[in-house]
């Protein structure tokens, strides 16, 4: 059943259910278990709603295990939320991110016992919503001090690609690269994980980035770009803080140079 049916969501969080959430539905596996281990690696809260009851409890993922396609899910303290989420049809999830919602649905629930308390094992959602509704202000980078990226990804005839770009601007979300005639195209809504970072005077940053939109464009010089949008997949720890650091920074020497301190 699609987790975009309303019907299915309690009262209280109706309005995470609205037009265009399908924009932020996640179908790729690898990027809902990497979400799914973001919630565990920043402890973060999840309300489980039980499915057609006016129901919930606190919890926490506990654990995703590759080999069998599944998670752990804490158990409550209360007995009788345990027995009432075994039973219940589904669970309808909500957790934070960085600010960021996460919505997602678990069905057939196990009680098992885990470290000695009670633990939830299911299977891991074949779908999960990221609602990204941040706005972020986004830096045009200077051409003498701008990050650049590496992604590297193996094309489908088997060769390795390393495509090393100058980032034309960035903000706390995501990033835009500009691909130069000859360059090889990347794929839109594709998650390129072996991705590197890196920001002027800053420890290189690894992580995965998705391709949002691209687009042809004619410069004033003639020339023909691709601009090329990305998302930031999963910030590591403390990698929004080196961001925001070189942001502030080059928006200040701006501010500087506009009043003519320098």
């Amino acid at each position: 059943m699609s987790q975009g049916n309303t019907s299915d969501l309690p009262h209280s969080s109706a309005h995470d259910a609205v037009e265009g959430d399908e924009k932020y539905l996640l179908r790729n596996k690898r990027q809902i278990r990497g979400l799914l281990r973001s919630l565990i690696e920043q402890r973060s809260l999840v309300t489980a709603h039980l499915g057609g009851r006016d129901q919930s409890f606190p919890t926490a993922v506990l654990e995703v295990e590759e080999d069998e396609g599944s998670l752990l899910l804490d158990g409550s303290p209360n007995e009788a939320s345990n027995r009432a989420a075994e039973s219940a049809t589904h669970l309808l999830c909500f957790a934070q991110l960085e600010r960021v919602r996460v919505r997602f649905r678990l069905e057939g629930l196990e009680c098992i016992e885990h470290n000695g308390h009670v633990a939830f094992r299911t299977a891991i959602p074949e779908t999960l919503y990221y609602l990204q509704r941040r706005e972020y202000y986004r830096l045009e980078t200077p051409i003498t001090d701008s990050p650049s990226c590496l992604i590297r990804y193996e094309h489908e005839d088997g060769d390795q690609v390393e495509l090393e770009v100058r980032v034309i601007d960035i903000s706390g979300g995501g990033l835009a690269i500009a691909l130069l005639p000859g360059m090889p195209l990347l794929e839109t809504n594709r998650t390129y994980w072996d991705c590197v970072l890196q920001i002027p005077d800053s420890p290189p940053i690894s992580l995965p980035l998705t391709v949002c939109s691209q687009f042809r464009q004619l410069l004033p010089n003639g020339q023909e770009n691709f601009r090329v949008g990305l998302q930031f997949a999963d910030l590591p720890r403390g990698a929004d803080e080196l961001i925001q650091r070189y942001i502030f920074r080059i928006d200040r020497q701006r501010n500087a140079r506009k009043s003519g301190v320098f």
